[in-house]
């Protein structure tokens, strides 16, 4: 490839990457406002239990919007102030410390957000029991020292550019693969949570497809995205940005879209998760004396409400 067309094929990736994130981001946040919307009109109990998850929302679209909008003013900058294609390729590969740092923060962050969030609906629904949630915990931990030494890493090379790249620690590619692992234990515990006392409790899972829907869709749309991102970032390729941008916008997209199909009743109708028995049991995440109910043993109690909120 002769360096025009490298210099060229720079200009195009960052480009479209950009304009990507901010169709996401346009999602993103037209879905968040919708969930502010429903939040504000709910009343009484399923208000009060949404709105435990509002301050997450909230962060986590702040975060995304720092996200994209350095993205969006580091290709202004190049693309308008810079005088030619070589001088704008070498701004977005060269860009100063803060336009470098910032965005890896403010996805570093959301992650351990979000995957905090999950680990905690985890340890509700398994009734607090620490032993479940020890290894996701653990992950998240781990992946967040990853990625902010990630971060590091980054600073280090714009700070000194003329540092040999191939002798830097490649951090990225374990701490998100850090957080694929997390979102899958944790989903996968929560159904089987539900699985186990539904079972036990000698009923079907009828009551329980919305929430088992819910869960496995927000996971689906994190976990996509970081399988297709991962094989792009272990090769080094420059299209890794593309599920990136995708990525940093759909850590916050997935929580806002459980707490607003929760709040607007929008999950699958319940004849499409068909049982025999007409009754349900129920899981209960909160002690409530009036509310509890033995299933198979006494640790069996969990509020139905409250998963379907969280799950």
């Amino acid at each position: 490839m002769s360096s025009l067309a490298a210099v060229l094929s720079v200009r195009e990736v960052y480009l479209e990457v950009t304009l990507l994130e901010v169709l996401v981001y346009g999602i993103y946040t037209a879905l968040f406002f919708v969930t502010m919307h429903a939040l504000s009109i709910l009343r009484g109990n399923v208000r009060s239990k949404s709105l435990g998850l509002l301050p997450v929302i909230i962060l986590l679209y702040i975060l995304a919007t720092i996200h994209v909008s350095t993205r969006w003013f580091l290709v202004h900058k190049a693309f308008i102030d810079e005088p030619t294609p070589l001088a704008t390729a070498t701004y977005l590969l060269v860009n100063p410390l803060w336009l470098a740092v910032l965005p890896g923060i403010a996805l570093t962050l959301s992650t351990l957000i979000a995957d905090c969030v999950l680990i905690w609906r985890c340890w509700a629904v398994w009734f607090r029991n620490y032993k479940i949630v020890a290894l996701p915990l653990v992950c998240t931990i781990a992946g967040a020292v990853l990625g902010f030494m990630s971060v590091a890493e980054e600073a280090r090379y714009v700070i000194n550019p003329t540092l040999n790249r191939a002798e830097f620690v490649d951090y990225a590619t374990p701490y998100f693969s850090l957080s694929l692992a997390t979102t899958l234990m944790a989903t996968i515990s929560i159904i089987a949570r539900i699985v186990i006392v539904t079972r036990r409790a000698g009923k079907t899972l009828r009551g329980y497809g919305e929430i088992i829907e819910i869960t496995v869709e927000s996971a689906v749309l994190y976990s996509v995205t970081l399988i297709i991102f991962l094989p792009l970032l272990v090769q080094h390729s420059f299209n890794d940005g593309y599920p990136e941008a995708i990525l940093a916008q759909m850590t916050g997209i997935a929580p806002t879209l459980i707490v607003a199909r929760a709040s607007f009743g929008f999950s699958r109708p319940e004849d499409s998760w068909k049982g025999d028995d007409s009754e349900t049991t129920t899981i209960i995440f909160e002690t409530k004396p009036n509310r509890t109910i033995n299933a198979s043993t006494s640790n069996e109690s969990d509020t139905k409400s409250e998963v379907e909120t969280m799950a």
